[in-house]
């Protein structure tokens, strides 16, 4: 009896205690937003949630979210747990193979839809995390993100 109200005790202490990575006083919410011009049901979108210069489009630093595409269209994203207040830039591929990579052409150029959080400033370079990136607010309106293709 007395093992049993330790562990209990014990899980409820643990329970009360912040994440370890998201500091006390950390405020978090949802990101929500749509991804639209989906031509291909099938398939995953993979969404690159990158928090930094250093980390952008370094899929080994990046937060990954895989979302299953079932039909053409709109597809609606929640992405729980950003930190309010910082600043955050996506980056996401619709892997229509389902593949798990982002594929190319023999020139190096998508071969697959993309689209990234902000505007783009040239379609001939990769962007940088300044010029895609976005301040996290709880309640801002809903982004859309449009899939594009190279050609």
């Amino acid at each position: 009896m007395k093992h049993t109200f330790l562990v209990i005790l014990l899980a409820l202490v643990a329970l009360s205690l912040p994440a370890a990575n998201t500091p006390p006083d950390t405020v978090t919410g949802t990101l929500r937003f749509s991804v639209n011009n989906i031509k291909h049901a099938g398939g995953t979108i993979w969404v690159g949630v990158y928090s930094s210069e250093d980390d952008f489009l370094d899929r080994e630093k990046a937060r990954l979210v895989a979302v299953k595409v079932s039909k053409t269209g709109d597809k609606f994203i929640e992405i729980p747990e950003m930190i309010v207040g910082k600043e955050y830039a996506l980056g996401l591929f619709h892997d229509e193979n389902d593949n798990g990579e982002f594929d190319t052409n023999f020139l190096g150029l998508p071969a697959e839809p993309w689209a990234f959080s902000g505007k783009l400033k040239s379609r001939f370079r990769m962007p940088r995390f300044e010029e895609v990136s976005f301040r996290f607010e709880e309640g801002a309106p809903e982004q859309m993100l449009r899939l594009r293709t190279w050609f």
